[in-house]
């Protein structure tokens, strides 16, 4: 009898045993206790539109949760939010220096160790992670990329094969010569070759997103701005080729227009070297009819110094960052960040918004199969995220200013355009 008895206490424990290997896992974040109520900050518009459908189907998956949305503040500066202790759980903003201030302010979570973020990284494209300060502190949620955009029309007109894009800077420069040299149109336009945002370097240092592509091409990957601390600019050093990058955007300049006044969607320009994947909607509203990629107009990475070398591009796109609150608010905002990287949520999202999968998952959907969006899937794997830290949009707002004396007003000699951007910058930096 004592021997049965035994015999079933022995059964039970292994059946407890057991029964508790094969339970579901609880997730640390199941353990942790999540707020009820939090607050996310959108971009108005498209976005908000969006992420209101997708909130609507995170509360109906979690009864008694709200989601409310607001409107990013004036410029995406959050600091006055939080000195107030106003601010919003989770930003959805873009790519740039903000991340990168908010993460050196100590103002956003760490997100290297929550429950499923080392799972949720290893599904991201590696290119779209910047660590800052040694840790990853956003998630990137749609991408953006820039490459060359070419109107058909123009190139056939010049003489130019239209199915035949230049790859090289000598074959680019050639190419929007013969461009620029077509007459103006029936209404007066000069037909330009090329287009860059001059107007854009004054408005700070996210437009360094859009020059980049250029100059990684110049130094073929191997400098960015600034050393792997942000203490110290490196874009002087020969290896970075910041004089390369200065001659070339010199000698484009003179078959461009001043301004992006007039722009490409005009018709009456040959090139754009700064066209992201996101401006897709422009080409509905082009002179005359809406003008179609792969038809009227072609696609191509930027052209490189020579035959043979890589083009690179600059990753931009949208980020998300859960700001400092309380546990259980940071949680609920993690819980909420996951839901929104679900394959299904997160394509939503990007095809509604008009970005490029972050996710791996998400890059062989026939959606990005589609020949119109190929050429920007494939140059993903040769993107560049913008250093994102404190001082580097300090650095690149100095950096522009050059370039516009340099290229626009000629104000500064080709051959004193590199020290002189290495001492604003050094000097906007420091101040």
């Amino acid at each position: 009898m004592f021997a049965l008895r035994f015999s079933v206490v022995r059964l039970v424990l292994i059946l407890v045993l057991a029964g508790t290997l094969l339970a579901p896992q609880i997730s640390q974040a199941q353990e942790q206790p999540m707020a009820d109520k939090i607050r996310v900050s959108v971009v108005a518009g498209a976005m908000q539109d969006t992420m209101s459908r997708l909130v609507e189907k995170y509360q109906q998956a979690n009864p008694g949760v709200t989601v409310t949305l607001e409107l990013e503040p004036e410029g995406g500066a959050f600091q006055a939010l939080i000195a107030a202790g106003n601010q919003p759980d989770l930003i959805i903003t873009s790519f740039g220096p903000m991340l990168g201030t908010l993460a050196e302010q100590k103002a956003a979570v760490v997100l290297d160790d929550l429950p499923g973020a080392a799972e949720l990284f290893e599904r991201l494209l590696p290119a779209a992670l910047q660590k800052l300060y040694g840790h990853y502190y956003y998630v990137p949620v749609g991408i953006d990329i820039t490459l060359m955009i070419y109107n058909k029309a123009l190139f056939e007109e010049a003489g130019l094969d239209p199915n035949d894009p230049p790859t090289t800077w000598d074959e680019f420069l050639a190419a929007i010569a013969a461009i620029d040299a077509l007459p103006p149109r029936e209404n007066g336009d000069e037909v330009y070759g090329t287009v860059f945002w001059n107007e854009a370097l004054q408005w700070g240092g996210w437009y360094w997103n859009m020059l980049q592509p250029i100059y990684l091409n110049a130094n073929q990957g191997r400098c960015q701005l600034l050393n792997n601390l942000a203490t110290d600019i490196i874009f002087d050093r020969e290896e970075c080729e910041l004089d390369k990058f200065f001659e070339f955007v010199k000698a484009a300049q003179q078959y461009a227009p001043p301004t992006m006044e007039k722009n490409f969607f005009g018709r009456n320009i040959g090139t754009w070297l700064q066209y992201g994947y996101s401006w897709e909607p422009n080409l509905q509203s082009a002179a005359g009819q809406p003008m179609v990629i792969g038809e009227d107009v072609g696609v191509a990475p930027v052209p490189v110094p020579n035959e043979g070398d890589t083009s690179f591009t600059t990753l931009g796109g949208r980020a998300m960052m859960i700001l400092k609150t309380t546990p259980e608010r940071e949680a609920r905002a993690w819980h909420f960040l996951q839901f929104l990287m679900e394959d299904e949520n997160n394509y939503q999202f990007i095809t509604e918004l008009g970005y490029l999968p972050a996710l791996l998952s998400l890059q062989d959907d026939p959606y990005f199969q589609q020949p119109a969006r190929q050429p920007f899937v494939q140059l993903l794997e040769h993107g560049y995220v913008p250093e994102q830290f404190a001082t580097a949009e300090r650095a690149a707002s100095a950096l522009q200013g050059v370039y516009y004396q340099v290229v626009v007003e000629g104000s500064i000699p080709l051959e004193d355009a590199v020290a002189a951007a290495a001492k604003a910058a050094r000097e906007a930096i420091q101040s």
